[in-house]
């Protein structure tokens, strides 16, 4: 029985490799080819690494940056990008299952829990500001890029819905659906903007990923978070003056340690104002079993977690975001 557990596995992986030998070369010509205009002429392109061809993650993540540099430089051929990168994850998923953790009962791989006994923090107990960063980032940069298509998906089927309802974290509007809803109705809000820095896999980055009544989102639109004093609009708690956005209070924690978490992961900097403002939202509004058991679903499809969600203290030992 173990020989042939070991011959199945085998089998498993040398399919993974040979699929994603297969897309590897696509994406990589797909970059050459698919417009021409945009990709040919440009100085940045640069030819993929050589990886290791027994080591899955490694050729999972050379295809999925690849897919998300040819998603950025050719749109037009987003449909289909959105089609192979949806069947590339849940290949990798099935493979990463077989080949190392348990099932549930959905199919979906159980991933080890991370945070028993804060395990995964030892290494940054006494570190503070840059060192602290730096190993925080350690934990939380390695993570499955699940697909901008596949987060909405999650967003609106699994990690925001419950009993077949999703509730805007600006109004607190709630729709009655089971999946992606109407783009006109409610839709992701990103909660550190596109247009400044979200984009690749930051776009689809599930920890800064939430549902949004659409009039409310484009309000927002990339505007910072700040505290209004004579707002142009409001709704559900939330408001604007069109220079700062006022998050309602049941959110404020919620997006404050989803802007802590992006700016570590993706080394980006907030603006001092708004990084005051935030502090005083995350104290304002604690973590709660809600956002507890988010962080583990977002941890089970992208394998990384929220620290500031495990961990809120680390907030106070980082002087500037």
């Amino acid at each position: 029985m173990r020989h042939q557990s070991v011959v199945a596995r085998k089998t498993v992986l040398d399919r993974f490799v040979f699929l994603s030998l297969a897309v590897l070369f696509f994406v990589s010509a797909s970059a050459a080819f698919a417009a021409p205009n945009t990709l040919r002429e440009t100085k940045t392109y640069k030819q993929p690494k050589q990886v290791n061809a027994k080591n899955p993650k490694a050729l999972y993540k050379q295809i999925m940056l690849r897919i998300d540099e040819i998603e950025q430089r050719a749109p037009q051929c987003q449909t289909e990008i959105f089609g192979l990168r949806d069947d590339i994850n849940q290949f990798y998923s099935f493979v990463v299952a077989d080949l190392t953790d348990p099932v549930d009962k959905t199919g979906k791989p159980i991933v080890a829990d991370l945070q028993k006994g804060n395990d995964m923090y030892e290494n940054c107990e006494g570190l503070n500001d840059e060192s602290l960063k730096r190993a925080l980032l350690k934990l939380v940069n390695n993570h499955i890029s699940v697909g901008y298509q596949r987060a909405q998906d999650l967003v609106f089927g699994d990690l925001d819905n419950r009993d077949g309802w999703v509730e805007c974290v600006y109004t607190g509007r709630k729709l009655k659906t089971a999946g992606e809803p109407s783009a006109t109705n409610m839709n992701i809000e990103h909660t550190w903007p596109q247009s400044k820095g979200a984009k690749g896999i930051a776009k689809c980055d599930l920890h800064h990923l939430f549902p949004a009544d659409s009039k409310a989102n484009g309000i927002r639109g990339n505007n910072p978070f700040g505290f209004v004093l004579r707002p142009s609009w409001e709704e559900g708690g939330s408001k604007t003056d069109r220079d700062v956005f006022e998050v309602r209070k049941e959110q404020r924690g919620n997006t404050a340690r989803g802007m802590f978490y992006f700016a570590i992961r993706y080394n980006m900097h907030i603006d001092d104002a708004e990084e005051a403002t935030l502090r005083k939202w995350h104290k304002e509004d604690p973590v709660d079993q809600n956002e507890k058991k988010r962080n583990d679903r977002v941890q089970n499809f992208q394998n990384n977690r929220n620290p500031f969600v495990d961990r809120p203290d680390f907030v106070d030992m980082i002087s500037d975001f």
